[in-house]
This record gives C-alpha cells, sequence and structure tokens, in this order.
C-alpha cells in the first residue's frame, strides 16, 4: 500500500508490503492437490455425483456421464426421476429421506438405472449427506458403480446351473456317486421313486448298507474290482433293500471317475443323473462418505474397492491407496519404492512391460486387461486393470497410473460355470440315456454318446437331420403331434414309445421323454429330450408272447390264440349276420406212427400235416393243433354250409399223397367233425364240444372222412359222408 505524505517540507510517498508468499504457496497446492483427485476421480470406473434436497444433480463425475449416457451439461440440474424407472421412485426418495433424517450415510444399495438410450443398467451405490460449512444439510453425495455385467455373470451361472439340474433332475435312471470307500456323495430325486428314500437320506451313508444280505459279498467284490478299473464302465446286478423292507433287483453300470477332476467319485447309474450343487456367490461392498473439497477426492481414493497405483517410468511405486494395498497384502511404506515385478511371475511381468510401454509409445490409455498378481502371503489373485500415461506441466511423460479391480470372483465363476459344463457333459456322455436336443424346425442339434452308441451313427452324421429322416411315415405325425403338445403347453411329454429306423431299414425301439428348450425370456425355442433304448425288452415281450399263443413243434396257433380269433370272428359274423365254421381233426392211427417209427418221426409227420393243411387253407382262416394229433380249423364269415364240407374234402384229398418223414414213405388219414355257428350252436364251447361229437362219429365209423353235426332227430346225427 503507498500513502502521499509531507516529509521534512517535501511531498513523499509511504509505502507497506507484506509478504504473501506463503498464502501463494497454500494456493499452488490447494490448486494441484484439486487437480490430482478431480485427474483421479474423472479416471476411475465408479462415478461420484451431489444432488440437492431435491434429487436434482449439481456435480456429475465423467464417469457418472458415461455410465448414464448423457454429458455433464445435461445431468446437472436433471432429476433422478429421469434416470430411475417409475417403480423405483419410492425407494430412492425413501433413501434419501432416511440419510437426511439422521444425517448418516448409508454404505451400499442397489437399484436400476436407465441410460440416455433407453437401456437399463444394474448399478450399487452409497449416500451421504452433504452439508455447507455451518453443518446444515443442503443435499447429498454418493459413490455409484455399473454391476450390470456380475449381475449378467450370476444370470448366467444360473442358467447352466438350471439347465444340467433340469436334464439330471428328469433322467429316468439313479445316478449315485460315492467315494472309494462307498459313501455316497452324491443321489438324484429319481432314487425316492426306486427305493423311497430322499437322497438326502442317503447322502452320507454307505452304498453297502443298502444291499440285500445275499448279494452284498459279490457286489463289495465287483465294487474292489471296478475301483481297480479306471475310465472303463463295468456291469452289475444286485438286489436293494427298499425303504419299506422290500427287494428289489437292480440293473447298473459302474465307472471310476475318481481321477476325474469334474466328477472325482465312483459313478454308478442304476436309471438317472446326478446332484446339482447349490452355488451362491455374494459379494458385498461398503464404501464411506465422501468429504467436501480434498477431502472428498482422497475419501474415494482411500475408501473405494479398485485399486490405485502410480508408477515412475522405471515401474516403481510412487503412490497406491488403501485398496490396493489391501489386495496386495503390504502396507503403503512397503509398497512405496516396489517394483511392480517384485509381485509378479516372470512371464506376467512381461506382459505387464509390454502394456506400459504401448502406453508409453502411443500415449492413450489401454483398458481392462486382466493380469494374475502374488500376494505378500504367496496367493495369487487376478486384477483388472487400466493404465494411463501420468505428464508434467510440460507434458513430458513421467510415470504411469492404473487403475486395478479384484476380479478373482469373476475369473472363479467362470471356471466353476466351465468346471460345470464339464461335469455335467461328462456325466451326459457316460450315461446309458439318451440326451438330444432338436431346434423347432425338428433339426437335431445336439446328440450325447449314448445315441452314437445304440444307433451307430457318428454325431456328425445326425447333427442337422430332422427327427423324420429316422421316423416311419406311419410314426411321424403321431411324433409331430407330440412335439407340437409340448410347444403349446410348455409341459414335458413323459415315456412315450418311438421307433428310430436305421438307414438300412432295421427298427430300434426307445422309450423317450421330451421337455420344451427355453430362452433368456422363457419363448419355446427348441426341444430337449431323454430317453432308453427298450428294443430287447421288446423283442423279448414279443418272443414271449409267440411262445405264449403258438404251438412250439409246428408254430401253428395254439388254443389260446384260437379262443381269441374264434371269439372275434363269432362277433363279426353275429353283426354281419354270417355263418362260420369250427372244423375238429384227429389223425386216424397216428400212435402206430410213433410205437414203429419212433417220435422224431411221428413229429416230423405233424410238422409235413401242418403245412399241408395250412397251404389250403384262405389267408383268413385260422388252424391251430391243440396237442398230439389233434387239430382245430376255424372258418370264419363262410356264406353257406357247403363252404366248410369243400374245405373239408379239399382236406381229405390232400391226404391221398403219401408224406416223406426222414426217408420214411408214411401213408396218412384223418377224421374231421364240422359244427356251424349258429345253427349248431352260438355258445363257443357248445361249439367246440358238438364239432368234437361230430368228429368221434366219424371215428366211429370208419374214420378218413367227415361229418356235420346237427341238433335234428333227437340229437342224432343227420348226415355222413364218407
Amino acid at each position: 500500500m503507498i500513502t502521499s505524505i509531507v516529509y521534512h517540507g517535501k511531498r513523499a510517498a509511504l509505502g507497506s508490503f507484506m509478504d504473501i508468499t506463503a498464502r501463494k504457496h497454500m494456493e499452488e497446492a490447494l490448486r494441484q492437490s484439486e487437480e490430482r483427485y478431480r485427474t483421479v476421480i474423472e479416471d476411475i470406473e465408479e462415478g461420484y455425483y451431489e444432488v440437492d434436497l431435491q434429487g436434482n444433480f449439481t456435480f456429475a463425475s465423467d464417469s457418472i456421464c458415461a455410465t448414464l449416457g448423457y454429458t455433464r451439461e445435461e445431468l446437472i440440474g436433471m432429476s433422478y426421476k429421469n434416470y430411475v424407472p417409475n417403480e423405483q421412485f419410492d425407494y430412492v426418495y425413501n433413501i434419501f429421506k432416511k440419510v437426511y433424517e439422521t444425517g448418516k450415510p448409508i454404505k451400499s444399495y442397489s437399484l436400476i438405472n436407465i441410460r440416455k438410450n433407453g437401456e437399463r443398467i444394474h448399478v450399487e451405490d452409497s449416500v451421504a449427506p452433504l452439508s455447507d460449512k455451518d453443518g446444515k444439510i443442503i443435499g447429498f453425495k454418493g459413490i455409484t458403480r455399473d454391476i450390470t455385467q456380475r449381475k449378467i455373470m450370476e444370470e448366467i451361472l444360473q442358467k447352466s446351473e438350471d439347465y444340467f439340474r433340469e436334464i439330471t433332475e428328469n433322467s429316468s435312471d439313479v445316478i449315485i456317486i460315492t467315494e472309494s470307500n462307498g459313501n455316497i456323495k452324491y443321489c438324484s430325486r429319481s432314487v425316492e421313486r426306486y427305493l423311497g428314500y430322499k437322497p438326502e437320506e442317503l447322502t452320507g451313508k454307505n452304498a453297502f448298507n443298502f444291499i440285500y444280505a445275499d448279494d452284498l459279498p459279490r457286489a463289495a467284490n465287483d465294487y474292489s474290482k471296478a475301483i481297480q478299473t479306471k475310465d472303463t464302465a463295468i456291469p452289475n446286478e444286485f438286489r436293494v433293500v427298499h425303504k419299506d423292507g422290500s427287494v428289489r433287483l437292480f440293473e447298473g453300470l459302474g465307472k471310476n471317475l475318481l481321477d476325474n477332476p469334474s466328477v472325482a467319485g465312483f459313478i454308478m447309474n442304476i436309471r438317472d443323473v446326478t446332484e446339482r450343487k447349490q452355488l451362491e456367490i455374494q459379494k458385498e461392498a461398503a464404501q464411506k462418505s465422501l468429504r467436501e473439497s480434498e477431502e472428498k477426492y482422497r475419501t474415494i481414493l482411500e475408501k473405494m474397492e479398485e485399486g490405485l497405483f502410480e508408477l515412475d517410468l522405471k515401474g516403481n511405486i510412487t503412490f497406491v491407496n488403501d485398496a490396493e494395498c489391501r489386495k496386495l497384502g503390504y502396507s503403503r511404506e512397503e509398497l512405496t519404492g516396489m517394483n511392480y515385478r517384485q509381485f509378479q511371475d516372470e512371464n506376467t511381468a512381461k506382459k505387464t512391460r509390454q502394456i506400459f510401454s504401448e502406453v508409453y509409445k502411443k500415449e492413450e490409455p489401454i483398458q481392462l486387461l486382466d493380469v494374475e498378481i502374488i500376494r505378500k502371503n504367496g496367493s495369487k489373485a487376478f486384477n483388472e486393470i487400466s493404465v494411463s500415461l501420468l505428464k508434467d506441466k510440460q507434458g513430458k511423460a513421467t510415470g504411469f497410473r492404473g487403475i486395478s479391480r479384484d476380479v478373482t470372483v469373476r475369473r472363479q465363476m467362470e471356471e466353476m460355470i466351465r468346471q460345470s459344463e464339464e461335469k455335467y457333459r461328462t456325466i451326459i456322455n457316460e450315461v446309458d440315456e439318451w440326451y438330444f436336443e432338436i431346434d423347432l424346425a425338428g433339426n437335431v442339434i445336439f446328440v450325447n454318446d449314448a445315441i452314437v452308441r445304440s444307433v451307430g451313427y457318428p454325431p456328425e452324421r445326425l447333427i442337422g437331420l430332422n427327427y423324420k429322416s429316422f421316423t416311419s411315415k406311419e410314426r411321424s405325425g403321431e411324433v409331430f403331434k407330440i412335439f407340437r403338445q409340448v410347444y403349446e403347453t410348455r409341459e414335458p411329454t413323459k415315456n412315450f414309445p418311438y421307433e428310430f429306423v436305421l438307414t438300412d431299414g432295421k427298427i430300434t425301439f426307445f422309450e423317450l421323454s421330451v421337455f420344451p428348450k427355453l430362452d433368456d425370456q422363457g419363448k419355446v425355442v427348441g426341444f430337449r429330450g431323454v430317453g432308453h433304448d427298450v428294443t430287447e425288452r421288446k423283442r423279448t415281450e414279443e418272443q414271449l408272447n409267440y411262445i405264449a399263443t403258438h404251438d412250439l413243434l409246428t408254430g401253428l396257433p395254439n388254443r389260446m390264440l384260437l379262443m381269441d380269433r374264434l371269439k372275434m370272428a363269432t362277433a363279426q359274423a353275429k353283426r354281419n349276420a354270417q355263418k362260420l365254421a369250427l372244423m375238429m381233426l384227429d389223425l386216424d392211427n397216428f400212435k402206430n406212427v410213433n410205437d414203429s417209427l419212433g417220435h422224431m418221426v411221428g413229429d416230423k409227420l405233424l410238422k409235413e400235416i401242418s403245412l399241408r393243411l395250412t397251404g389250403r387253407l384262405r389267408q383268413n382262416d385260422t388252424i391251430c393243433r391243440l396237442g398230439g394229433d389233434e387239430f382245430i380249423i376255424l372258418l370264419p364269415a363262410i356264406e353257406r354250409v357247403e363252404d366248410a364240407v369243400e374245405v373239408a374234402k379239399i382236406i381229405l384229398e390232400s391226404f391221398e399223397q403219401s408224406f416223406i418223414c426222414n426217408d420214411h414213405l408214411i401213408n396218412s388219414s384223418i377224421s374231421i367233425g364240422i359244427a356251424i355257428y349258429p345253427d349248431d350252436a352260438q355258445d363257443i364251447d357248445v361249439l367246440m364240444k358238438n364239432a368234437d361229437m361230430a368228429m368221434y362219429y366219424v371215428k366211429a365209423h370208419g374214420r378218413n372222412g367227415y361229418h356235420l353235426f346237427s341238433y335234428a332227430n333227437n340229437r342224432q346225427f343227420s348226415q355222413t359222408i364218407q
């Protein structure tokens, strides 16, 4: 300050000076601090914001702008109602209200933000009161983090679990995984259908405790052998005691997968799939309130979960925040001056050096690279880092600034997803159950190894084929209806019979269950199916049915099959006002053939007679061997009695020619009794009895002829023709 004065009678100037050097230094330091922390807050991925008491933006960091898709100018003054969905208005209002009333921050809460382009994202927020210099609350401040990627990963993991659980839980097999000592590690839910136990009742118990006592030594011996045989399916058969005390027989396959990290056990397939482990990963993060000015930015650096570090051009650490210290396990004092190579292995250090070199040369930041680090305690973790170049006021490069985020959990989730898929894929390909997927057009998009083994085609030959390619034309429409029903109802169709037609025309029989395949929005995009081969069972049933209905010596229908056809024929005759004839045949003097030439020749004669009789009948006629040398012929749908007489004459004529049996020329004759429905009887048993009486009439009157039964003349036989 300069003042005009009179000094010794002359005008003079009086000046006073104040040293403001310290103030200038403080202002410069404050400016540099502001610049440093503002640069940091704009570089970090977490967003910092300030709003007034009405929830209108008064400040938003670059990260907030990038997250919401607005410019800072567009955000300033914008209400939270512009980027929060309607259904969360009250939720956000109550959070601000609670902070205002209590004066305490809320460390973490999740909500949905709507970007400028309409896209919805998941964010994790913290909010604290914003006060003026007098301590009066004038608004709110907070930190926002985009957690959409984490939500996506959680959904992917859940879908993967749901996908394979649907397969294993809907399989009709029981799948059990045990330890080497036989203790049960897992049981599929289908075990309850077969043994009455719920899976949780069996888990931890020894499998041998449920095996029937008589089978226990053999089962234990087979299990011991199977444990010593790796990667080979061992068939077994044993009885198991049901929960109600009954005994059931099980067939199964066991395979030693103890060394397979995806299973780590001995897997037994006695008709279903594996236990799914529930994976629950929760990540809680808390962040502390911010302070105004320098305290505000420092709080962001020191309290955020992301690590912040600065290095000189040689790679030596010049600054780290608390989060980086926590991740590495060192104190700030220990880390300062350390080189990044000291907590990386050789290969990772080379990769990191290339990153720094590229940033230095191009002067452009590099975003989101995964780097493996070694903590102080020797454990390893994965960090996702972003690196930018540090410059001084003159624009000269002085080092590097980086932000790191611990993505170990994400990497573990990815690995768990991979192992989960590998585990269930291994099981799917090891079991004997079919598993397949087809699109809405009916084209095959996936088959497991069981299908390949069953049909003998490689996967690449089946993938892309339409199901109609291996479905008979007669069944194609029925199969289409099943797929359509599953599509329309979204409900599975279980255990329907299916015939797989190979290119050579051979048919394999299966039982299939079909389930809808849904996309993320719950829309049906295809079908999944499981099934098992029932060809042997089908053939066995057919063979047993043949044995039950045919004479094993001649191959002719037996009495059981004859009675079925006779019932149908009489019903048809009654319905159409027709007649039918029942002819009882008995060989004459057949015992002499057996006695003189032996039973082998006698059996041969019966076969030859069967062939000759069959050749003289219509296609819809039935000839049956009752046993010994007795036969019955059913002539359905005849118009006149004379039709039966004509057949009898043809049969008698056929016996005029000798039979050649094992080099023997044999002459034989036959006696035939005929009863007509409904003339002679309407009851089947009576009709057969009358035909038998007519045949014995022929026997009593010289044999080698036929006789028509009649009730006329007081039940005396009315007509005899020889």
